[in-house]
C-alpha cells in the first residue's frame, strides 16, 4: 500500500475514533450507555441502520454473487421492504409502550423469564456467529487486498470497534456508523464510476445480458416447488420473514431504533432505510456484474481460487478485493479500503454494543443487588464488551473457509432466528401462549431450521436453502400457540 493510501486510511481511523469517543463521551447511565438517553435524531438512527445492514457482506459478499449468478438477490429486498412496514406498526409500538432497554424486556412482561431468558440467550447465539461471520468476511477482504495476516487483521478490527464503542455505548456506534456508511457508500459509487471508465457501460449491460446476469426475476421453481432458490415467491417470502427476524426481533437492529426521541421518528427511519437498502444493494451487484465483463476483456490467471468438489473454481468472494489490490490506483485503492473497512466496522461496532447490553439488561442485572450504582452497571457493560471481542475473533477464525460469504450470514442467523421470530409473533399476534412452553417452542424450531440444513447440505434432501428458516419460524409459531393460557409461571 502506497503512502498516500495509507494516510487515507489513517485519516479514516482518526476521524472515526474522534466522532465515536466526541459523541459517546456523555453515556455515564445505563440508559444513555443503552439506548443514548433517547434522545437521538432519527436521521441518525437511518444512517446508522443503513451501515449495519450493509455490512461487509454486502460490500464483499454481494458483488461476489453478481459475478457467480445475477441480480435475483433483489427479489428477496421486495419482501424485505414490506417487512419493515409490520416492524413499524407492529413491533416498535409495544416495544416503545414498555420503554424496554432491550427488547425482550417485551417477552418478560408478555409471558415471564422463562421466555425472556430464552430469547436473550437466542439472540445472544444468534448475534456472536452472524458477527463472527461479518469479521471473517471484512478481515479476508483485507488479507487479500493488502497481505496483511488473517488473525492479527480480525484483532486490529475488534480492538478498535472496542476503543470507542466500549467508551461510548450505542450514540458512539451510531454517530460513527453515519460516517461509515457515507464512506462505503462513496467508495461504492467510485468503483462504478472506476469500472465504466475502463470498459464502458455498453460493455457491462451487454455481457451481462448476454451471460444472464442481469436477470432478477425468476416467475416459476424451475428446479422444482421446494428446490429452486432463484424462485421470485419463495425469495420474497423469505425476504419479508428474515427481515422480520433481524430488523424486528434482533437486537443488534432494534437497539438503535429505541434511542429515538419517540415512536413517530422511530417508524421514520425503519420504513425510509428500506427504501434506501433496495438500491444499495442493486448497485454492489452491479459492481459483481461489472468485474466479470472486466475480467472477460481482460482475462486475469491470478484470480482468487477455490476447490469445489476437487475442482479449482474462482472464488467469487473475493473477486472485488482482488480488483482492488491489483487494478486501482494509489488515493482510489485507499477510499474502497476505507470502504471495507467502514462497512465491517459499522457492523462490528453496533454488534459489540447490542450483545454487551443485552448480557446485562437481561442476564445479569436481574442477578444484581438494589444497591448496585449505574456506573457499576455501565462497567460491567463494558468488560462484557470486552469479552464478546474475543468470543468474535475466535470464532471467525474457525469460520475462514465456511463457503460463499452472503449465503453462509443468511443459514447460521436462520438457526435462532427460527425460535425468536416464532415467540414474538406469538406474543403480538394472539393472546396464546405459555412462559414454559415457549422455550419448548422455540427449541423445537431452531432444532427443525438446524436438521433441514444440515439434511441439504449433505444432499440427504434436495431443498432450498431459504426453506429451513421458514419451516422453523411456523413451527415455533404453530407449536407456541397450543396452550391456551396467559399466566406466568
Amino acid at each position: 500500500m502506497s503512502l498516500f493510501d495509507s494516510l487515507i486510511v489513517l485519516a479514516y481511523f482518526g476521524s472515526v475514533l474522534f466522532i465515536g469517543i466526541r459523541f459517546g463521551k456523555q453515556s455515564e447511565t445505563m440508559e444513555g450507555y443503552v439506548v443514548g438517553g433517547r434522545q437521538v435524531p432519527w436521521l441518525a438512527v437511518l444512517g446508522s441502520l443503513i451501515a449495519t445492514e450493509i455490512s461487509a457482506a454486502t460490500f464483499l459478499g454481494t458483488p461476489g454473487v453478481g459475478y457467480a449468478s445475477n441480480l435475483g438477490y433483489l427479489q428477496m429486498g421486495i419482501g424485505s421492504l414490506l417487512a419493515r412496514f409490520a416492524i413499524a406498526f407492529l413491533f416498535l409500538g409495544a416495544f416503545y409502550k414498555l420503554r424496554c432497554l432491550s427488547i425482550y424486556q417485551y417477552l418478560a412482561h408478555r409471558f415471564g423469564g422463562t421466555s425472556h431468558y430464552t430469547a436473550a440467550s437466542f439472540f445472544l447465539t444468534s448475534r456472536i456467529m452472524a458477527s463472527s461471520v461479518r469479521l471473517m468476511i471484512a478481515s479476508t477482504g483485507l488479507h487479500v487486498i493488502l497481505g496483511l495476516p488473517f488473525g492479527w487483521t480480525m484483532i486490529g478490527f475488534a480492538s478498535l470497534c472496542l476503543i470507542y464503542a466500549g467508551i461510548g455505548g450505542i450514540k458512539a456506534v451510531i454517530w460513527t456508523d453515519c460516517i461509515q456508511a457515507i464512506v462505503f457508500l462513496t467508495a461504492g459509487l467510485v468503483m462504478v464510476w472506476v469500472l465504466q471508465d475502463k470498459i464502458g457501460w455498453s460493455s457491462i449491460l451487454q455481457t451481462g445480458s448476454e451471460t444472464g446476469r442481469l436477470e432478477i426475476f425468476q416467475w416459476t421453481a424451475k428446479e422444482g416447488f421446494f428446490a429452486d432458490s432463484n424462485w421470485f415467491f419463495l425469495a420474497a417470502v423469505f425476504g419479508f420473514i428474515n427481515t422480520l427476524a433481524m430488523q424486528g426481533t434482533d437486537h443488534d437492529f432494534t437497539q438503535r431504533m429505541l434511542t429515538c426521541k419517540h415512536l413517530g421518528e422511530a417508524r421514520r427511519g425503519i420504513i425510509i432505510s428500506g427504501f434506501v437498502a433496495l438500491p444499495v444493494a442493486a448497485l454492489f451487484l452491479l459492481i459483481g456484474v461489472g468485474l466479470f465483463a472486466y475480467y472477460q476483456q481482460f482475462p486475469d490467471t491470478a484470480l482468487p481460487t477455490k476447490l469445489v468438489e476437487g475442482i479449482a473454481n474462482i472464488d467469487s468472494d473475493k473477486v472485488f478485493p482482488h480488483f482492488i489490490a491489483t487494478t486501482l490506483p494509489n488515493g482510489l485503492r485507499g477510499l474502497l479500503l476505507c470502504g471495507v473497512l467502514a462497512a465491517a466496522m459499522s457492523s462490528l461496532d453496533s454488534a459489540m454494543a447490542a450483545l454487551s447490553s443485552s448480557i446485562v439488561v437481561d442476564l445479569y442485572q436481574p442477578l444484581l443487588p438494589k444497591n448496585v450504582t449505574t456506573d457499576q452497571q455501565v462497567w460491567a457493560a463494558r468488560i462484557f464488551m470486552g469479552i464478546v471481542a474475543i468470543a468474535l475473533v475466535s470464532i471467525a477464525w474457525s469460520l475462514q473457509n465456511g463457503g460463499q460469504f452472503i449465503w453462509l450470514a443468511f443459514k447460521i442467523a436462520g438457526v435462532t432466528y427460527s425460535g425468536l421470530l416464532g415467540v414474538f409473533l406469538i406474543g403480538l399476534l394472539t393472546k396464546r401462549g405459555h412462559d414454559r412452553f415457549n422455550l419448548i417452542a422455540m427449541i423445537s424450531g431452531s432444532a427443525i431450521t438446524a436438521t433441514l440444513l444440515l439434511l441439504s447440505e449433505n444432499d440427504f434432501i434436495n431443498l432450498a436453502w431459504q426453506w429451513p428458516m421458514l419451516a422453523g419460524v411456523t413451527s415455533t409459531f404453530f407449536i407456541g400457540i397450543i396452550p391456551r393460557g396467559l399466566e406466568k409461571v
